[in-house]
């Protein structure tokens, strides 16, 4: 803390508002007001620097707003180019440094197809504050017009950080760029944990384009693991899924161990289960299970290991589980049946599909594993297509007639190369 003096104490307590003060307030006031004129003449504006401002300054300012509204709305004919000029001039007349005013004068110009002279003036609007959302969206569009994408990408990017509730209105246009290689070029920087729409980016993405390779490629292209956030798990896992069911299992074997929690390793599993756990990563990768009148779950099965417990609901029929896997040099696929329950005319199959490779569109079916010809606790196999690079495994299971689910539990499982079944 300063020290005081206290006899200084008590000339500061005696100082009064005298007409001195009064002058050297007031030529400060001036001084400032000559400041902001300045200012504005050094970006090309002129100004009547000593016009009073009066009350209509306030009906002026809630009348620029209803316009600029009326401009983003756009649910009716725009205003007329004279029109916006004239709102912005006569707001720079009240407020000499507004951004908003020297945007609405650039709106004009752009109404009257001067562009060149829109984006003079919207630059001007820039150097007064870069802050002004009106005034970067439209930069950023005129940038990507001009196919500068670098420009617009960095004007969206101060938009979204100065006003994240923007994001919503921004992120369908950005995810867009991903369509285009060069756009997804621009985008790599932004590909960051640390950057705040960097998450709602992805989602967007993953739930609005057409097709979900552009935000695989984006991935891919970026040569690194994907940022390891925990509330863009449920969108990789969605986009590893879309990619497969679109048909482009390719791109999705490139993208799987570049995400977070693809592990390789998976790829070639068919237990669900590994020494060190339960395989983790992203469906169809590791074990699709469905979870309804039919499905499956992985289960123990003996002292030595687990195995997957299919079901399915008297009446039902379809996938209790599916899995991509790339068989490498394997030729089989291998199990044993440890226990099963059935109904009348129910049907438990393997079905074996090549969904890449020169065998593409290839299947087997195994025999049926709930007929009672089928022997338990014994190992059995089924030829894996040949020339395929990646399989997809689905058990079919069919419930039949009954009152209780038909169910089967499947141990031992593995991909080998050929051998007789013992």
């Amino acid at each position: 803390m300063i020290p005081v003096d206290r006899g200084h104490r008590e000339e500061i307590l005696a100082l009064r508002f005298t007409p001195w003060i009064f002058l050297v307030l007031l030529f400060g006031l001036l001084l400032s007001v000559l400041a902001f004129s300045q200012a504005a003449a050094s970006i090309g504006i002129k100004l009547d620097t000593f016009r009073p401002l009066g009350g209509s300054f306030f009906s002026w300012r809630s009348a620029q707003r209803d316009l600029a509204i009326e401009l983003f709305q756009k649910r009716k004919k725009l205003p007329d180019a004279a029109k916006l000029v004239r709102s912005g001039h006569m707001g720079l007349r009240y407020t000499p440094l507004s951004a908003r005013s020297v945007w609405l004068v650039g709106k004009g110009l752009e109404a009257r197809k001067d562009f060149e002279g829109a984006r003079r003036v919207m630059a001007d609007a820039e150097r007064i504050t870069r802050r002004d959302t009106a005034v970067q969206l439209w930069l950023a569009e005129d940038a990507f017009r001009r196919s500068s994408i670098a420009g617009g990408l960095a004007h969206y990017d101060l938009i979204m950080r100065v006003e994240p509730a923007t994001q919503p209105e921004i992120l369908p246009r950005l995810a867009a760029v991903m369509v285009a290689p060069e756009g997804r070029r621009y985008l790599q920087p932004y590909i960051r944990a640390n950057n705040s729409w960097f998450r709602p980016l992805l989602i967007a993405a993953v739930n609005g384009l057409p097709r979900a390779e552009p935000a695989a490629r984006l991935l891919i292209e970026r040569r690194a693991k994907a940022p390891a956030i925990a509330e863009l798990e449920p969108a990789y896992a969605k986009l590893v899924t879309r990619l497969v069911d679109e048909g482009s299992v390719d791109v999705a074997l490139r993208l799987y161990p570049l995400l977070p929690n693809g592990k390789p390793d998976a790829l070639g599993d068919v237990s669900g289960v590994t020494k060190n756990g339960l395989v983790t990563g992203y469906p169809p990768f590791i074990w699709s299970l469905a979870n309804d009148s039919f499905g499956a779950t992985l289960v123990s099965v003996d002292a030595k290991g687990s195995g997957i417990e299919f079901y399915g609901s008297s009446g039902t029929v379809g996938m209790a589980a599916s899995k991509l896997v790339t068989p490498g040099a394997a030729s089989q696929l291998r199990w044993r049946v440890y226990d099963r329950s059935t109904n009348l005319q129910s049907a438990a199959t393997w079905i074996v599909t090549c969904v890449a490779g020169k065998a593409k569109g290839a299947a087997q079916t195994s025999v049926n594993l709930l007929d009672a010809a089928t022997p338990l606790n014994k190992m059995m196999a089924m030829p894996l297509p040949s020339d395929c690079d990646v399989v997809r495994l689905d058990m079919r299971i069919a419930g039949g007639i009954g009152t209780n689910p038909a169910s089967l539990i499947v141990g031992d499982l593995e991909l080998a190369k050929a051998a007789t079944a013992r």
